[in-house]
Parts: structure tokens; sequence; C-alpha cells
């Protein structure tokens, strides 16, 4: 069996315009680790920054849709 990972950071540009002209930072967004796991078996490693675990699994989701993966399932984690 063979593994391939990949890592990418995503963020989404017209919130961190938002946060650079009122210049902080938002509290209410955190950063999670999301390991995508396809049907072949394969790891795919993003770096999201999000309000929540569900909108951490849907800009994950639409960036491997955007690879053209298959998402056979997720694992989400909190960074702190």
């Amino acid at each position: 069996m063979t593994a391939s990972f990949n890592t990418s950071v995503l963020s989404s540009s017209a919130s961190a315009a938002k946060q650079n002209k009122k210049g902080c930072r938002s509290s209410k967004s955190n950063n999670y680790q999301v390991e995508v796991v396809d049907f072949d078996g394969d790891f795919y490693d993003f770096q999201v920054e999000a309000a929540s675990f569900s909108e951490a699994s849907a800009k994950a989701e639409s960036a491997a849709h955007d690879m053209c993966l298959i998402v056979n399932y997720l694992n989400i984690y909190l960074n702190n």
C-alpha cells in the first residue's frame, strides 16, 4: 500500500482583506488541520482557517474537489 501526502494552506482572501482594514485579527476564527482521505487511500493535509468544524470541513471538501479528489472521509483537528 502506498500513501501520498500533500499539504496546503487555505484562507479566504475576502475575510483577510476585511481583517486587514480593521487592523486586528478576528478572534472568532480558529486554525484547523484537516486530513482528507480519498477512495484510493491517499492522504492530503490542509491547514484551514474557519469559525467552526463544519466550516473547516466545507473548505477542505471544496479544496479537495478543486483537486479532482473523491473524498472518502475527513479527520479534522483543532490547532491551538
